[in-house]
């Protein structure tokens, strides 16, 4: 009787513990004073803003057609009906090098107080941004060669 009991326990954390797996400590850290950085595109999509902002080493990157420097921070809040719904990091590193599906690239969403949002996919980040390998995985990589 135990050990049936014990299987059950088993098969139950084994169907829990994906959803337990994401952590905060999976989330790049949200940057303070980001806003402080250069804010390089507005962009309007289906009644979302979004507004992004990096360093200007980043830019720079850009500009000259290299790959963005180890430790790019890009940072966009998500407004939806005028309200700051979220922010979205994306950090660089080399020791993320094929442990992420987009390059070097790991990501974080906030909730607009600032805490980790555990509910969002971070997978689904590096999947989209996989399709902008041409890019260094940042889509909005263009708008920085604005003056």
């Amino acid at each position: 009787m135990k050990s049936s009991a014990a299987f059950v326990l088993l098969g139950a954390l084994s169907i829990a513990t994906p959803l337990l797996a994401q952590s905060a400590s999976d989330h790049v850290a949200l940057p303070d004073g980001y806003r402080d950085g250069v804010h390089f595109s507005t962009y309007e999509r289906s009644g979302i803003t979004e507004e992004l902002f990096t360093s200007p080493e980043a830019i720079a990157a850009a500009k000259a057609g290299e790959p963005f420097p180890e430790g790019t921070v890009i940072t966009m809040e998500d407004f939806r009906g005028g309200e700051l719904y979220r922010v979205l990091v994306m950090e660089k590193r080399a020791e993320w090098e094929g442990v992420s599906q987009s390059g070097s690239w790991r990501y974080g969403v906030y909730t607009p107080d600032g805490k980790p949002n555990l509910s969002e996919n971070l997978t689904r980040c590096e999947t989209c941004h996989a399709s902008a390998s041409d890019k260094d995985y940042v889509y909005r990589r263009d708008d920085m060669l604005d003056d």
